[in-house]
């Protein structure tokens, strides 16, 4: 074969010329010469038969692989493309390796990211599973309400049995709303606090805490990334719903809360927008006693005395009217589904009495401060 194409052949390898002689790389020439003669003679046409295509191609080959190593010169070139083919496949499996690696971390890491966003998802929507069950039991409980009601005037109306009764008053003169009895939305009331919290007040924390105002009947959590004014970036919040099995305890709660925050600011400055789930309070409680009217003196003469009257009415000689008093159905125990008893409707009233207590302190102290800073 001519030296250039011998030439090609060492620059270009495209077979192992020591794996087809089964020899090292650096096995001597006399080694080279026994192992050609050994493996030629394996392919040789005469051997194999004429006809035996790849015999003869491997018989070629092995002419050329012959003619290669043993010139020294062809060698040593055949020597430097077959080191430089090596480490070309090393790189290659190493970045192979590592691209493969990269593959396999990111992948690991969208499906980390992925089981978060879901876990997340399970939460917002078991939540919103709650309040739903919880808006759509209130609902219920109305209806139910609704359908009683309107079966008791429907008794009434044909003299079966009458099931109304004057309404409960206060020393004010406050009426009982009338309406449906509370429902579970209606004894429910929602807080917030940090989520660097949560360690410290678990559910079962949280329960044992806010008992302090009646028994508890459940407790939802849930975590949420809240922006507040001020701030640049969002921060994790848990916002809770407490279910009291009592209208009472949650009045209590709501109400008691600020007084707390205020006495005792280390056990409850934590919980921030204390407040009843429905928004507002509930149509089951009382209404708070309007003031009672101041007395004044009213002269009357009557031949040569004079009386003093406390109130008109004694000042005009007529008897009070009734007529604007409503009627509500007669209170029975408070069972979550009843209207509130007598006893839990004093105790709201108490509560309620004791909180515009507080703000009319509060009130008066402020006054004095903006007088004094005025006056300075």
């Amino acid at each position: 074969m001519p030296a250039d194409d011998l030439k090609l052949h060492a620059l270009n390898p495209t077979t192992d010329f020591y794996a087809l002689l089964s020899l090292q790389p650096t096995a001597s020439e006399s080694e080279i010469r026994r192992a050609y003669r050994k493996t030629a003679l394996k392919y040789h046409p005469d051997k194999v038969g004429a006809n035996n295509v790849a015999a003869r191609e491997k018989f070629e080959l092995l002419q050329v692989v012959n003619d290669v190593l043993s010139d020294a010169a062809l060698r040593e070139l055949y020597d430097n493309a077959r080191r430089a083919e090596e480490a070309k496949r090393e790189r290659e499996a190493a970045f192979d390796g590592r691209r493969k690696w990269m593959r396999e971390d990111l992948e690991k890491r969208e499906g980390a990211a992925g089981g978060k966003r879901k876990r997340e998802e399970e939460v917002e929507q078991g939540f919103e599973r709650e309040v739903r069950r919880l808006a759509e039991d209130g609902r219920r409980r109305r209806m139910e309400r609704e359908e009683m009601v309107r079966r008791e005037a429907e008794n009434e109306v044909v003299g079966e049995r009458s099931k109304f009764t004057t309404p409960v008053k206060d020393g004010g003169g406050g009426d009982v709303r009338e309406g449906e009895g509370p429902t579970d939305l209606d004894r429910s009331i929602t807080l917030r606090f940090p989520a660097s919290a949560a360690s410290q007040l678990d559910r079962d924390a949280l329960i044992r805490l806010w008992e302090r105002f009646g028994p508890i009947q459940d407790c939802v959590l849930r975590e949420k990334k809240l922006k507040k004014d001020g701030e640049k970036h969002r921060s994790p919040y848990l916002t809770a719903i407490l279910v009291y099995k009592s209208i009472v305890g949650a009045h209590a709660a709501v109400c008691d809360i600020p007084k707390l925050q205020q006495t005792d600011a280390e056990t409850w400055s934590t919980f921030e927008a204390v407040g009843w789930a429905a928004g507002k309070e509930p149509e089951c409680l009382p209404n708070p006693a309007p003031p009672a009217p101041q007395a004044r003196d009213v002269e009357t003469g009557v031949g040569d005395r004079k009386t003093t009257a406390s109130t008109p009415q004694q000042a005009s000689g007529k008897a009070p009217s009734f007529a604007s008093l409503k009627t509500t159905p007669a209170m029975g125990p408070t069972n979550g589904t009843s209207t509130p008893s007598p006893d839990d409707i004093m105790m709201i009233r108490l509560k309620n009495a004791d909180k515009r207590r507080l703000e009319e302190k509060m009130k008066t102290k402020e006054n004095a401060a903006a007088t004094a800073a005025a006056n300075a």
